[in-house]
């Protein structure tokens, strides 16, 4: 019998054909379930990938304690590494991390630190506050998702080979948000690499500064404000997020993202994340405008059951003008 640990249970996760949104006959759009991942989400990749590195160059070892700043999925992700190699890990959060999020996150053992999405400081940024962290100690690890190509390189390396060997390189358009940007610029390049007429779309939550910065605007981070989606879109620019991959962007907001979530949940029967019903969504816009034959790829980064305390709260959605779904 063979041995399977924790971490070979990541990745090959299953892409299914999303049968009640073609918009029109021979426009098909299919998508790569990564909530399947161990921890929930496509982050298990990168981390997986990142602390293996780490670990081969000799920076992480077994009194190693691993750092990282993260809206939540990559925190579970990192928690649930470190935990089955016997390191100890310590995460920095937004205050609009889900209560879900930081549960997991705790469930592995790790230390949860939650800043304000919206600091007054720089320093106060997640993010930058898991870097200062870092520095205090030899012994600490700092992931730094944000700033590492080893990012998206994990996703050129496994995600995007295997939607390209999952669609047998059927693919005309590849649509996915961003957040650090890893995903979207890791598997485009795979993909473009296979076939450069394939079209790569960003969908990027109104609120987020990538759509304006990679149309052009001087004036970019003045479209910078509070939205509910985790895990999607950002404030500032991040080193990860390669633009110039990018063929289009389509932009959404919490409305057309969390209503996409309840959708998908009632016809497809697939529980999924904010960043999921955007993605979809924006595939769906996509798909209005293209013609048949086409197929369009997308992916599902996170389990809806991230989310019970907000998105399929009726509370949650009552506070945020979105009753009707909770009345549903």
């Amino acid at each position: 019998m063979s041995k399977i640990e924790a971490l070979d249970l990541i990745g090959n996760t299953p892409m299914v054909h999303l049968k009640t949104f073609d918009p029109k006959p021979g426009v098909e759009i299919h998508a790569k379930l990564e909530f399947m991942n161990p921890t929930g989400s496509i982050k298990d990749r990168i981390i997986a990938y990142m602390v293996q590195k780490g670990v081969e160059a000799g920076q992480i070892n077994k009194s190693t304690t691993l750092v990282e700043g993260s809206s939540g999925n990559t925190g579970a992700s990192v928690a649930m590494i470190a935990s089955s190699m016997g390191l100890k890990s310590i995460l920095y959060v937004p205050d609009k991390c889900s209560d879900e999020k930081i549960a997991i996150i705790k469930s592995y053992g790790a230390e949860v630190i939650v800043k304000p999405a919206s600091p007054v400081t720089p320093d106060e940024e997640y993010g930058r506050a898991a870097g200062i962290r870092a520095s205090e100690r030899e012994d600490f690890y700092h992931i730094d998702q944000y700033n590492s190509q080893l990012n998206p390189e994990a996703h050129y390396m496994t995600l995007g080979k295997e939607i390209w060997d999952d669609m047998n390189g059927k693919i005309d358009a590849f649509v996915a948000t961003a957040s650090t940007g890893g995903t979207v610029s890791g598997v485009a390049k795979r993909l473009k690499e296979n076939d450069p007429n394939i079209k790569i779309i960003l969908a990027d939550p109104e609120g987020s500064v990538y759509k304006p910065y990679f149309e052009g605007k001087e004036d970019y981070k003045s479209y910078k404000k509070s939205f509910q989606v985790e895990g999607a879109g950002k404030g500032s620019l991040c080193p990860t997020m390669d633009f110039d991959i990018l063929d289009d962007a389509v932009s959404f907001n919490d409305k057309n993202a969390i209503e996409m979530v309840h959708y998908i949940a009632r016809q497809e029967g697939l529980m999924v994340g904010g960043s999921s019903g955007g993605n979809v969504w924006a595939a769906l816009e996509l798909a209005k405008r293209m013609e048949a034959p086409a197929r369009i790829v997308t992916v599902l980064p996170d389990s809806g059951f991230k989310y019970l305390s907000k998105i399929f709260n009726p509370n949650w959605l009552k506070e945020i003008g979105l009753g009707h779904l909770a009345a549903d």
